[in-house]
């Protein structure tokens, strides 16, 4: 019994290791804050850039004097200017609506966010949830885009989790104009035009009907 004593008071004496303990008890802690801070700052960049995309896309709809865009460009154009966002087209949803100009109007039409899953082959996208408005009428944007956290695993990757499921996050930002005066048509859909001299079916190069054509 002696013997295993003086065992435990060497062991108990040695100082050998303390730095492994430190290090075993430290690095997760460490570790587990550098990988939420990594994962707050670079959704804090897609929600900026998805921001930005949305102000552009907003003064293309603002100012389409019968060139208003419809849904897919619109969504298209925030895509190609938030291309931090993984699988935008498939991600992305774009509701707008007219409002009153009143106390509240904007945020009772907004409400919740209209987010989309993206891993869904059903269509997901309501006819009335893109409303280009009249001229002169004061119209909300609201764009949500559905994102995977980097590190789900982390606190911040669990907080920010809406969906069960499949894990993903929503980045959601609007904005709001006012028409301006003019014809709020859409665009109308490219034509397919010869170069040069007059087509084939009669027709110039620059889309009209040749004069000169015997047919």
């Amino acid at each position: 019994m002696s013997f295993f004593l003086r065992k435990v008071c060497r062991f108990r004496q040695r100082d050998d290791g303390n730095a492994t303990i430190e290090f075993v008890f430290l690095f997760p802690l460490f570790m587990a804050i550098f990988l939420m801070g990594f994962e707050a700052g670079f959704y804090m960049v897609r929600s900026v850039m998805l921001e930005r995309a949305v102000d552009i896309a907003a003064r293309d709809i603002r100012l389409g004097n019968g060139n208003v865009p419809d849904f897919d460009a619109v969504r298209d154009n925030i895509c190609e200017n938030a291309f931090a966002i993984y699988e935008c087209t498939n991600s992305v949803h774009v509701y707008m609506e007219e409002v009153q100009i009143a106390p509240g109007a904007i945020a009772a039409v907004t409400g919740d966010a209209r987010c989309i899953n993206r891993r869904s082959n059903v269509p997901q996208y309501l006819p009335g949830d893109y409303n280009v408005g009249n001229t002169n009428t004061m119209m909300v944007v609201q764009v949500c885009a559905t994102v995977t956290p980097m590190f789900p695993t982390t606190g911040i990757g669990l907080g920010l989790q809406i969906d069960d499921l499949n894990g993903d996050t929503a980045i959601v930002t609007s904005t709001a104009f006012v028409n301006e005066p003019g014809n709020r048509a859409f665009a109308a859909p490219p034509t397919t035009t010869g170069g040069g001299g007059g087509s084939g079916d009669g027709s110039a190069g620059d889309g009209t009907t040749d004069p000169d054509s015997s047919t």
